[in-house]
């Protein structure tokens, strides 16, 4: 038998087409989770099977391009939407023209494709249900067309990786699935070794200097709960040294006229509240070392990576007490009801009027940081791979 003809045959059915369209220019965790795992492959898995990356052409993201150059991935470009109706259209072509080109299709958005079988879907949250901000706000559109896309993951996958067991539990309640089917839900978390290829940034050295401070870092979306934060340490500052402040790093797309407001009145009298807006990640690093604190004030998350970024920064941390940050967090973190400001603005009190727990909270901190790696969960997620293309060569 020839070399060739050896080569294909062990090649064969282990085509694997990994979709980065919904990666985008500015950090996010959706973009973070492709990168990450593209980079923590195996060498040997690399070895085993010919893996291709699904990207949007022109796709502006140097970090991206720098894992697909060092780890020797081929890509496909195609215009695909990163959401809605058109994302289905779009890859509805884009599969059926290059259906014979692979044998393992891994969406790692919650928009897996809705007429295709057997590949493998990944669900983040289902945030959606309670907290969406969208323009279909006719007759519910936005939340139909999501619950129809998860409802075809459940259904078409081979398998589902959920982030958390949070989210497993959530799927599983909120769409009546049996005990049989749930077994095609495989728990993955996430991972943190991102944080150790920041790289310094000279312009980081003129970057305003900021001490005595409370950071969050995300978005402005109403699951996030700005809202209830800003009440939280409006209330908190009356007991506050006049030194602390706020410090709030990420998208402000979302903030409306009472958060605005809420901003005004704590700073009338000296800002106490900081905006900084998108930062660089060499600047992010700079406002978690300097932070007296990390508070994460989220109603909903299916995995939560900010509160792995305040592990890996040693930074303590207050936490709401819902969905799947307790599970992540353990018992290395403050906890408060983020549906009531007083609650927060208690924790945040006691933090700051009792800093021996933060040192406890710390070590803590470091013993959970080891339950979570982005090597782990590459290795898992080819394991699944292995797996479903096992069945697959079977039938």
């Amino acid at each position: 038998m020839s070399i060739k003809l050896l080569t294909y045959l062990v090649y064969m059915n282990n085509r694997i087409l990994i979709d980065a369209t919904t990666i985008i220019e500015k950090k996010d965790g959706l973009s973070q989770y492709i990168i990450s795992l593209l980079n923590n492959f195996s060498e040997e898995a690399l070895d085993s099977y010919e893996i291709s990356v699904l990207v949007n052409k022109n796709l502006q993201r140097e970090e991206f391009w720098e894992v697909i150059k060092t780890r020797g991935y081929k890509t496909a470009t195609a215009y695909i939407a990163p959401i809605g109706p058109k994302r289905e259209w779009d890859m509805f072509w884009y599969l059926l023209k290059h259906k014979n080109e692979f044998d393992l299709f891994h969406s790692t958005s919650n928009q897996y494709p809705a007429f295709l079988k057997n590949g493998i879907a990944t669900v983040h949250d289902i945030t959606f249900k309670k907290y969406l901000n969208s323009k279909w706000w006719t007759f519910n559109m936005g939340i139909r067309f999501l619950n129809f896309v998860i409802k075809n993951a459940l259904k078409n996958a081979a398998a589902v990786i959920a982030v958390s067991d949070y989210t497993k539990k959530d799927l599983i309640d909120n769409y009546k699935i049996n005990l049989r089917d749930s077994e095609k839900i495989k728990v993955i978390y996430e991972g943190w070794e991102h944080l150790e290829d920041i790289k310094a940034d000279e312009s980081s050295e003129s970057f305003p200097k900021i001490n005595d401070y409370l950071f969050y870092v995300g978005t402005t979306r109403v699951h996030k709960n700005m809202k209830n934060l800003l009440k939280a340490f409006n209330i908190a500052i009356a007991s506050l040294p006049k030194n602390i402040k706020l410090v709030v790093s990420g998208n402000e797309t979302y903030l409306n006229e009472d958060d605005k407001s809420t901003i005004a009145a704590i700073n009338k009298e000296g800002e106490r509240v900081l905006l900084t807006g998108f930062v660089s990640n060499s600047r992010l690093q700079y406002l978690f070392k300097n932070a007296d604190a990390f508070i994460f004030p989220s109603l909903s998350e299916g995995f939560g990576i900010p509160v792995l970024e305040s592990f890996y920064f040693k930074k303590p941390l207050l936490c709401s007490n819902t969905t799947s940050l307790p599970e992540i967090a353990g018992d290395a973190a403050l906890y408060f009801n983020p549906e009531s400001p007083e609650n927060m603005a208690e924790v945040i009190l006691q933090f700051f009027y009792n800093r021996k727990i933060e040192a406890e909270l710390i070590e803590k901190s470091a013993e959970r940081l080891k339950l979570f790696s982005w090597k782990k969960a590459a290795s898992e997620t080819l394991d699944l791979y292995r797996e479903i293309l096992k069945k697959k060569n079977k039938n």
